[in-house]
């Protein structure tokens, strides 16, 4: 003990040194969400692995209401096989339209609602083929765009972020408009851009626009609640409710749009 004693005394300032840059790398993580988030990748699997042990002790708690949300999910799907199988002609078309997707499930391990910024977690990294910038569902709505990737894990940047925007239309007078937070609620959107001709009704849908490369078109965004003139008098903003629930969030899906690449490289020429 007298031992112990004397190493303290004699190296207690290389000690205290230590505890002070442990205790400012933990605050500056619990207080930057982005700082929390690139350090999971850095840290990558040991990191993600604890919040998906995490996740997965949640997930024994919710059993019950996970399987009704998979249930309804596939009674969606099995009304969609029934249609599709009325006629030939559509078939064919939601074929074309959608065979350049692939669809990847994952599990949210962690996930932020309270802040300016806020990403989420997946248990999908690069082994899974998981890039960034490929956008995420839940079975609900639109998600986010993949920022980061480990090799078992990737970081979402939610919705729910100050730098999120998304194209998107009103599904009754097919005009366009620019989706983003703008609120503190994580349940609460604004569609921003609307030219003031286009009459808004409470309760409209909003979905994704043809014109992006993330995003299959027509997946659902959320319904108005809300419209709104802006100053200028020149366009208008609508509020809407995201038809994802990002409290309740726990399985995701990433979008791969096989032709990207292609796209991107045609649009590069444009610059």
């Amino acid at each position: 003990m007298y031992s112990l004693w004397r190493f303290i005394l004699k190296h207690h300032f290389v000690i205290l040194f230590v505890l002070l840059e442990v205790v400012s790398i933990l605050l500056l993580a619990r207080s930057q969400n982005y700082h929390r988030n690139r350090m999971v990748n850095t840290t990558s699997d040991a990191v993600g692995q604890m919040y998906a042990w995490s996740s997965e002790l949640s997930d024994y708690f919710r059993l019950n209401k996970t399987n009704r949300q998979l249930a309804e999910e596939n009674a969606w799907l099995r009304q969609q096989l029934s249609i599709t199988n009325d006629t030939t002609q559509i078939t064919y078309d939601i074929l074309e339209r959608d065979t350049i997707y692939e669809y990847i499930p994952a599990r949210v391990v962690n996930n932020s609602i309270g802040q300016v910024n806020n990403y989420i977690i997946i248990d999908k990294g690069k082994v899974d083929g998981i890039e960034p910038d490929m956008g995420v569902i839940s079975s609900d709505g639109i998600v986010g765009v993949v920022a980061d990737v480990s090799r078992h894990y990737a970081s979402i940047l939610s919705l729910l972020h100050s730098n999120s925007v998304v194209g998107v239309r009103f599904k009754n007078s097919q005009e366009l408009g620019s989706l983003k937070w703008g609120t503190s609620n994580y349940r609460y959107g604004l569609v921003e851009d609307i030219p003031t001709h286009v009459i808004m009704h409470e309760g409209d849908t909003v979905l994704t626009s043809a014109y992006s490369f993330i995003y299959p078109e027509d997946l659902m965004v959320g319904t108005v609640v809300d419209t709104r003139p802006v100053n200028s008098g020149a366009l208008n903003t609508a509020k809407i409710r995201f038809a994802t629930d990002f409290a309740t969030l726990r399985y995701v899906y990433v979008i791969r749009n096989m032709h990207k690449s292609e796209l991107d490289s045609l649009k590069a020429n444009f610059r």
